[in-house]
C-alpha cells in the first residue's frame, strides 16, 4: 500500500501480494462471501474488496460454490419478494477457520456456508442454509438451517445464525397451482427451483449489455460470473 510516496506494512489485512504466493497443490481465489451477482449495477464494483474475501480454492469457488450462490439469489427472487420491486432477505455467509495461512498471513478457511432466511408470498417465515469444504470437486447440498446451526456446533458453542423465528425445519405450505387449486409443498433451501422470473431474466440481460471493460474485470476477477441465469 503506497501513501504520500511511502510503502505502508499492512499487519492485519490480506493484500494483493498474499494471494500470489503459491502453494503446492492448491490454486486460490480471492473467494467473495458477498457474492457479485447480488448487487446491481451501481453497486457491484463495491464487492471486489479484499475485506469481502477469503482465500477459495478455485475449483470449488468457479465451480459448486459458484452455482450455489445463484440458486439462494434465485429462491430469494422468486419467494421473497414484499413488494413488486422489492425483496427483503436476511443472508449471512461464514468462513470456519483453518490451521493452514496463505502466505503465512491469511487464513485459508476449511469451511464455508451461507443461510438465508425471509418472508414468502404467503407470510411465512422460511430459512435454508448450504455448506462445504474449502476443496475441489466438494459436494453441496440444499440443508435446513436447523442442520447448519448443527453442523457449525463442531466449531462453535451455541451457534445461531438466526433469531428464533426463521424456522429450522423444512416447512410445509400451502399456495394455489395454475388451475386456483391449493397443493402443498416442502420449503427447505430452494433446492430444485425453476428458473427465476422475468425479474430476474432482465436483470441478467441488464448486466449482460454493461460496458466491455466493467463485464469482463466482473468475469476476471477469480472466476465471478455475474449472470446466474447461465448456469442454471
Amino acid at each position: 500500500m503506497m501513501v504520500a510516496g511511502r510503502r505502508l506494512r499492512v499487519e492485519h489485512q490480506a493484500t494483493n501480494a498474499d494471494y500470489k504466493v503459491k502453494i503446492k497443490g492448491m490454486h486460490l481465489d480471492r473467494g467473495h462471501l458477498f457474492p457479485c451477482s447480488y448487487a446491481d449495477d451501481d453497486t457491484m464494483r463495491s464487492t471486489f474488496t479484499l475485506t469481502n474475501a477469503v482465500p477459495q480454492e478455485r475449483g470449488f469457488n468457479r465451480g459448486r460454490w459458484s452455482q450455489i450462490e445463484c440458486k439462494v439469489r434465485e429462491y430469494l427472487v422468486k419467494n421473497c419478494k414484499e413488494a413488486e420491486d422489492q425483496i427483503k432477505a436476511y443472508v449471512v455467509t461464514g468462513a470456519v477457520p483453518s490451521n493452514n495461512k496463505l502466505n503465512k498471513r491469511v487464513n485459508i478457511p476449511d469451511l464455508l456456508w451461507t443461510a438465508y432466511c425471509c418472508k414468502n408470498k404467503l407470510g411465512q417465515w422460511v430459512a435454508g442454509a448450504y455448506w462445504g469444504k474449502n476443496v475441489k470437486g466438494e459436494t453441496v447440498n440444499s440443508n435446513t438451517l436447523g442442520e447448519l446451526e448443527k453442523e457449525l456446533t463442531n466449531f462453535y458453542k451455541d451457534f445461531k445464525v438466526f433469531p428464533y423465528y426463521c424456522p429450522r425445519k423444512a416447512i410445509q405450505s400451502v399456495e394455489q397451482d395454475e388451475t386456483g387449486r391449493n397443493r402443498e409443498r416442502v420449503l427447505e433451501g430452494g433446492a430444485g427451483q425453476k428458473r427465476s422470473g422475468k425479474g430476474s431474466r432482465e436483470r441478467s440481460m441488464k448486466m449482460a449489455r454493461r460496458t466491455g471493460d466493467e463485464l469482463k474485470e466482473c468475469d476476471e476477477e477469480d472466476g465471478c460470473d455475474c449472470d446466474c441465469d447461465e448456469k442454471l
